[in-house]
């Protein structure tokens, strides 16, 4: 009798939990697989909305917008709100100057709630905005961050996606790699 109990215990319990939702936990991806599976996605046409967008070049992790990203899904789990508009760095241009970042032109997807990488890609290829921002062919850089947190959501994602200003010695460099010696 007493397996019984447990069992119908275990049942309730584990009913009960499912349905508050998973537990939040550690959700910060590895870079290359991130890289892995977002490169993987942009090299294929996706239908963004009602336009096909062509297969895009593949991104390199950037630990600026890495940083920026983090810090940004920081502030949203501890504001529990998905927003593109920050309270300390409010647009997206101050936060990736703030980690370290000089755009020339730059993208954000947010999320909330998604479970993994795997869902949060599903939900941004659904949504015409994000699919366009993730298909961008002009993106060189990402840097991608995910911080659970109690709250309503459970979970906040942030992708930062850009391509930085030139320094003067890299102007140089391209420009003497270009000439014939």
């Amino acid at each position: 009798m007493r397996l019984g109990w447990c069992w119908v215990l275990w049942l309730c319990l584990g009913m009960q939990a499912r349905a508050e939702g998973p537990l939040p936990g550690d959700c910060r991806p590895m870079p290359e697989q991130v890289l892995e599976q977002i490169n993987r996605l942009r090299a294929q046409a996706h239908r963004c909305g009602s336009q096909t967008l062509l297969p895009a070049g593949p991104l390199q992790w950037d630990p600026s917008l890495a940083r920026s990203a983090w810090r940004y899904a920081e502030e949203l789990a501890r504001r529990d709100l998905l927003s593109h508009r920050g309270e300390q760095a409010a647009t997206l241009r101050e936060r990736l100057r703030s980690a370290g970042y000089l755009l020339r032109t730059a993208g954000e997807n947010l999320a909330a709630g998604p479970v993994d990488l795997e869902e949060t890609l599903a939900l941004w290829l659904d949504s015409p905005e994000h699919c366009d921002n993730l298909m961008q062919p002009d993106y060189e850089h990402m840097g991608l961050a995910c911080v659970a947190a109690p709250g309503r959501y459970g979970r906040f994602w942030v992708l930062h996606m850009g391509r930085g200003l030139r320094t003067q010695a890299q102007r140089s460099e391209a420009r003497g790699s270009d000439t014939l010696r």
